[in-house]
């Protein structure tokens, strides 16, 4: 892991009325010769997306950013930062709505609200011009959130909480995210790890998981050196899990 400092000056916002998909300007940024560090923040998105090519619903008043990011890092590293986007997100979110709710971290990339989606994370690494680019996609249900979807959502304003906008969550956000990447480029993903799991959602308990077109059952163990799930079946194997869904209905049992 590199010991290059992130500086906070090497950061920079850049603001857009409207946007296809925060994602993919900054693709077309970096296709242009940006730099390192641009943070892009869509008011409003006409085509945002999230895992797995699903439509992220994209609504006026809540929160669309990306970061453009060229760490100096071996690829297999790049994963990593979707769990410094998620600490960043919830270390923002925990003065704003105080300890009556519960916030946690949901493997692989979304931070929960008392069990609901408030927040999700999508990363996507590109190669332009022979250099590699890390962008990383957040998206924050501050005033509203979708219906109709696999996992339950929520928002802000439904949690009670009135005195957010998106620029002050966005401006906080910034805040968060330099500081755990610093730490993440300085450290490595050691110590950003002991932190996520501190607040994983349902760590060291039963969980469902859905890979592919596999479905496994066990104890969500620990988180791997690579980002990896580590749940423990039946049988007391250790099963190595890199993408999945966790089962709300077994969550609820």
């Amino acid at each position: 892991m590199s010991m290059v400092n992130s500086l906070v000056e090497d950061f920079h916002l850049l603001s857009y009325q409207e946007v296809d998909s925060t994602n993919e300007e900054a693709k077309r940024l970096a296709v242009g010769g940006a730099s390192h560090g641009a943070f892009i923040w869509g008011k409003q998105q006409s085509a945002g997306k999230g895992r797995s090519g699903r439509e992220w619903v994209s609504k006026q008043g809540n929160l669309f950013v990306s970061v453009l990011l060229s760490p100096e890092v071996a690829l297999k590293h790049y994963q990593e930062v979707s769990f410094v986007a998620a600490l960043a997100v919830k270390e923002m979110l925990e003065p704003i709505v105080g300890g009556e709710y519960e916030l946690s971290l949901k493997w692989p990339n979304d931070v929960l609200l008392d069990g609901k989606k408030v927040a999700g994370i999508l990363l996507e690494s590109v190669n332009i011009a022979d250099k590699d680019w890390l962008i990383v996609g957040v998206g924050l249900n501050v005033d509203s959130f979708p219906k109709d979807v696999r996992y339950p959502a929520t928002c802000l304003t439904q949690a009670g909480v009135q005195i957010i906008s998106a620029k002050i969550a966005l401006s906080r956000f910034i805040h968060h995210f330099v500081g755990r990447y610093d730490m993440w480029m300085k450290e490595g993903f050691e110590p950003v790890r002991d932190v996520w799991c501190e607040s994983g959602y349902r760590f060291g308990e039963s969980v469902s998981m859905a890979s592919g077109d596999e479905k496994i059952e066990g104890i969500f163990a620990d988180i791997g050196a690579d980002g990896a799930m580590l749940l423990k079946d039946a049988t007391g194997e250790m099963r190595e899990i890199y993408a999945g869904e966790m089962s709300h209905e077994m969550e609820e049992g």
